[in-house]
């Protein structure tokens, strides 16, 4: 019961006593039409049937309070499913998202490239190329929208960063082994070929752009003097760069444990 409900049923329990001590009172020098006991009487069926329809109110107001309490748990219950069921989703992806950055794999093709199996090289990177391609559309399946909190924005934005920079890593690679695969003799052909796909897909995808590495290489093969030494130069140096991978690794752990912890602490709420 309430506060209000207690108060007043006090007020009807109490009022029979007030009423006796103030008839009692009038009485005192006073004309009283009818007994006091029959007015006490009529007061106290009167008081007890207010009661009883205040208890009836109240027990029926209570069956819609409960009514309504029951429905929001209801529904409290089911919105906790649901988010639970993305949740495990949520999770799954980011399993995908992580398993794509393939950096065994791609330290593995780093190793290939050192011992000169440029072939067995090229073959890896186009598996992962084509593994980056498919998930750039659908790595964000649990995480799109405009109403995104600020640790699923730091994981959407850190994993967008280190998938463009992986991705980018890959295909100078694909370009390096290309290299040595066509052979010195058709280096400069190679590259402008490979500046002119660029050219063609930035123009259907702005958003595709030639590297630095294809860009600088651009330049050499087409000044009038150029040395293969200086084309492996630039790729050696390339290929050096790969140490990103661990320090971006340690960042998307980071943002990856930030937002399950959030997720799973908002899910835990709902029923609260």
């Amino acid at each position: 019961m309430k506060k209000y409900d207690w108060i007043v049923l006090i007020i009807l329990l109490v009022s029979p006593i007030l009423i006796n001590y103030l008839i009692l009172g009038i009485s005192v020098g006073a004309t009283v039409n009818g007994s006091i006991d029959g007015w006490l009487g009529f007061y106290g069926t009167l008081v007890g049937s207010l009661i009883t329809m205040f208890v009836l109110y109240r027990t029926r107001t209570w069956n819609v309070e409960d009514n309504t309490d029951t429905r929001n748990m209801q529904s409290k219950i089911l919105k906790y499913q649901a988010k639970k069921v993305w949740f495990e989703g949520l999770r799954k992806q980011i399993d995908a998202n992580y398993r794509i950055l393939n950096f065994q794999e791609t330290i593995n093709v780093v190793t290939e490239i050192s011992s000169d199996n440029y072939n067995s090289a090229f073959r890896y990177l186009m598996q992962l190329n084509k593994d980056i391609e498919m998930q750039s559309y659908s790595f964000d399946l649990y995480l799109s929208g405009d109403e995104l909190n600020e640790y699923e924005i730091n994981y959407v934005d850190c994993y967008n960063n280190i998938l463009k920079k992986y991705g980018e890593f890959v295909n100078d690679l694909i370009l390096i082994c290309g290299i040595r695969i066509c052979g010195v003799e058709n280096i400069q052909t190679y590259i402008n070929d490979c500046v002119k796909k660029f050219e063609q897909l930035h123009d259907n995808i702005p958003i595709v752009n030639a590297s630095d590495l294809l860009i600088k290489l651009e330049k050499v093969v087409n000044s009038e003097i150029y040395t293969f030494e200086e084309v492996w130069k630039l790729c050696e140096s390339r290929i050096q760069e790969g140490d990103f991978i661990h320090s971006e690794k340690m960042n998307l752990q980071i943002a990856t444990n930030q937002l399950l912890k959030f997720e799973e602490k908002e899910i835990e709420g709902i029923l609260l």
